[in-house]
């Protein structure tokens, strides 16, 4: 059915050198996912998986809880190599950021990658460093991106990551909500492109409306099967939020085959399909002139 490539905007790694979890977490992963992981591959394999899917991506450096610069500097331009090196499969890259930890060197960081390495924005976790959106820390990232004319990515929705612990590990959901912390963040920087990134239950309602609302703000839907979706949600996918929706796997924790076919029998019309799997991200980049 797919004559076109599919720009994945939420691709991790099964390289050794790239990979996001370690092998000792593959059977875990594997089981709660029900998916298995291909670890490891070489550089040449994992590429033609990307191609036998037909998508093109855009990756997640295994950067997050790191907390020596020369380390992530080291997988960041291993990263950057893999841009360079395959153009017509990989898209860019997020900049997998803890603004925890010195965000002033993150900040460096950042610019490094965008600016020498053809990344994109980084992508911030709000439930992770329990730093809000809307905190004062972001403003010189959202600059960053602005003057560099590339996307920002935010995280919406539960997250797995600490569920089922006490206290959920310490991560708070309140920052992964789409009002007031996106919404804000949206109409404050007019000029900035923000990916949401997630499928955003418990939250949807409130995605929809700054999807529907802020012409700046797009959502990416990974880590779920949208048969799962809820059924509201499902509908502003198939309705209101038909320019806004963009693809994302999480691969490989969940399969691209799978993920097609999820989309393909959702009842969702063609002219959505096509533009979740490439005409919104089309024009995303449209905005900010590139051309994909």
């Amino acid at each position: 059915m797919k004559k076109f490539k599919v720009i994945d905007f939420q691709t991790m790694m099964s390289t050794k050198k790239g990979a996001s979890f370690p092998k000792a977490a593959k059977k875990y992963i594997e089981k709660q996912f029900k998916h298995e992981l291909p670890y490891y591959q070489t550089e040449e394999e994992m590429i033609e998986v990307f191609n036998q899917a037909n998508i093109k991506a855009i990756l997640m450096p295994p950067t997050g809880g790191r907390y020596k610069f020369e380390k992530i500097r080291e997988i960041n331009d291993y990263v950057g190599k893999l841009i360079s090196e395959y153009p017509d499969t990989i898209l860019g890259a997020w900049v997998m950021t803890d603004l925890s930890f010195h965000p002033e060197e993150w900040l460096k960081e950042a610019r490094r990658c965008i600016v020498d390495l053809n990344f994109f924005g980084p992508w911030h976790y709000g439930a992770l460093t329990n730093i809000p959106a809307t905190s004062p820390i972001l403003k010189p990232f959202y600059d960053l991106c602005i003057e560099n004319k590339v996307p920002i990515k935010i995280s919406v929705g539960a997250t797995a990551v600490g569920a089922g612990l006490p206290g959920g590990g310490g991560f708070k959901l309140e920052y992964e909500r789409p009002i007031p912390y996106i919404d804000n963040v949206a109409a404050e920087n007019p000029e900035l492109i923000i990916v949401c990134a997630h499928t955003p239950w418990p939250f949807h309602a409130e995605m929809a409306s700054v999807l529907i609302h802020k012409g700046n703000v797009y959502n990416e839907v990974h880590g779920w099967r949208p048969i799962y979706f809820p059924e509201d949600f499902k509908r502003e996918i198939n309705g209101r939020c038909k320019n806004k929706i963009l693809f994302g796997s999480d691969w490989p924790i969940l399969g691209f085959e799978q993920l097609f076919k999820d989309w393909e029998s959702g009842n969702y019309k063609q002219e959505v399909l096509e533009n979740i799997f490439y005409k919104n991200a089309k024009k995303l980049f449209l905005k900010l002139k590139k051309n994909i």
